[in-house]
């Protein structure tokens, strides 16, 4: 059992005070979150890589030339990227850690407002396809 006492002079000193320790709280529970998530996260993402990789072929077979005579440099080659309809993202450990986030580094009506662009009051309350967007938007104002 965790015990508190807290002591001040005021009502508003003692508030003050409470609401220093829950937002020390907050934050060590979201750095908790935001940890064992990521690691949830790469996890998922490696078993996607592995599976791709097994179903890519070996080696491509090459591509006949024009038949007109012309010959053309074949394109280097790109790193394919799972597409987010291949595995949708989970809220509890995709979204909400970012908004958390968020709400900690730029604080609730902030977040608030790049919701309500959204057309959302709450994140759970969006549309899933908007959750890459939503995420992407917010990360990159946390950085």
């Amino acid at each position: 059992m965790i015990k508190i006492e807290v002591t001040g002079n005021s009502i508003g000193e003692v508030a003050d005070k409470l609401l220093a320790i829950g937002g020390s709280l907050r934050s060590t529970a979201i750095n908790a979150l935001d940890n064992s998530a990521r690691d949830a996260l790469q996890a998922k993402r490696d078993a996607a890589k592995a599976e791709v990789a097994e179903e890519a072929p070996a080696s491509p077979t090459p591509e006949e030339p024009a038949l007109s005579g012309q010959t053309e440099a074949p394109a280097p080659p790109t790193e394919e990227k799972p597409s987010a309809s291949a595995e949708p993202l989970n809220f509890e450990l995709d979204v909400a850690p970012v908004v958390l986030r968020a709400v900690a580094a730029k604080g609730k009506p902030f977040v608030q407002d790049v919701l309500s662009e959204f057309g959302g009051a709450r994140a759970s309350d969006l549309d899933e396809a908007l959750w890459p967007e939503l995420i992407a938007r917010l990360e990159a104002e946390i950085a």
